[in-house]
């Protein structure tokens, strides 16, 4: 059996097989995600789902022995750091400034480490930029995960983009890496397609982030002239950062916090025109796909017209977007 095929079947039996105990403890300790006014459920749901999400990640780096070898234990780390953050957030209610914090300290870890970014020639400001890169990918996720089986499909379609562009090279910690995320996304769907069985919480879309961050970061560190490539890990992810971004600019706009909930993600809105969550996971999904087909072409064929297919692309669903009315 190819080692890709064990990292995928490690990290997919891991997470079904957790993801019942999990369901049964949150149950009965009563950790839910409680109904609200900035949540479309109507009933208490149990929200560790990330605990099930590292598990199935942890089981398929353990299957790959170079996993925590060159600097591969300082990411694992790093890891820690987000997803631990997020567990703590989903029992206790963390600040968003705590939160923050160990964001920035895991781009911290992943700078010091040949995966983090090599723009200026001082070490201080690639890691500035490493830390953002981390923190943006990272909150997208957690913007992301608003409805059911959204950010767990998106970031598993953008792991498959990812892992096609491996092909075999599965020695590399980013192909490990992308082959567990595509599988552990799989096995949550199980349980989190709607009708939701169970939510991943912070613990999972941060984690999510983050491992997408790290997949970017590693396609930088194997293409050394990043100028020339920059926009494929931008465009893998386009839906959850654009709709990031978005979210930003609006609540700047209302003079809040950026860390404030509202009611405006693309997915909300389309649940407010009266699509089902199952329609607007669809969606999700095919905005993704069409958006691994642009970055694909991009990066093998940078020429006008890729750039133009790509550009029409992110600016008809930007168009969308606002039309919607995500600035509002």
């Amino acid at each position: 059996m190819s080692h890709e095929w064990i990292i995928a079947l490690s990290s997919f039996l891991t997470c079904v097989a957790v993801l019942p105990i999990v369901k049964y403890l949150a149950t009965r300790w009563h950790v839910h995600d409680m109904p609200g006014h900035l949540k479309i459920h109507s009933v208490p749901i149990p929200r560790l789902g990330g605990i099930a999400i590292a598990a199935g990640l942890a089981a398929g780096l353990l299957s790959v022995e170079s996993s925590l070898q060159n600097h591969g234990w300082i990411i694992c780390a790093a890891i820690f750091v987000v997803w631990s953050a997020g567990l703590l957030d989903d029992l206790f209610n963390l600040s968003p400034q705590s939160r923050l914090v160990a964001q920035v300290i895991a781009g911290l870890l992943v700078s010091a480490t040949p995966w983090g970014l090599h723009i200026f020639g001082v070490w201080a400001l690639n890691a500035v930029a490493t830390c953002l890169f981390v923190v943006v990918f990272v909150n997208s996720f957690n913007f992301l995960d608003g409805s059911d089986g959204v950010a767990g499909g998106v970031a598993g379609l953008v792991a498959l983009g990812y892992a096609i562009l491996y092909g075999a090279h599965v020695a590399n910690l980013g192909a490990a890496i992308a082959w567990s995320l595509l599988s552990v996304s799989i096995g949550f769907l199980i349980f989190n397609f709607p009708p939701a069985k169970i939510f991943m919480g912070d613990s999972g879309s941060t984690l999510l982030g983050f491992l997408v961050a790290f997949l970017g970061l590693d396609f930088y560190r194997s293409h050394y002239a990043i100028g020339t490539h920059f926009l494929l890990p931008v465009v893998f992810a386009g839906l959850p950062l654009m709709d990031f971004l978005l979210a930003v600019l609006r609540r700047l706009r209302k003079r809040v916090s950026p860390f404030s909930g509202d009611r405006q993600h693309f997915y909300d809105l389309l649940l407010q025109k009266g699509w089902t969550a199952r329609p607007v996971a669809v969606g999700a999904y095919a905005v993704t796909g069409t958006l691994l087909v642009t970055g694909w072409f991009y990066d093998q064929w940078t020429s006008v017209i890729s750039l133009t297919m790509l550009c029409v692309t992110v600016g008809y669903l930007l168009f969308t977007a606002i039309r919607l009315g995500s600035l509002r």
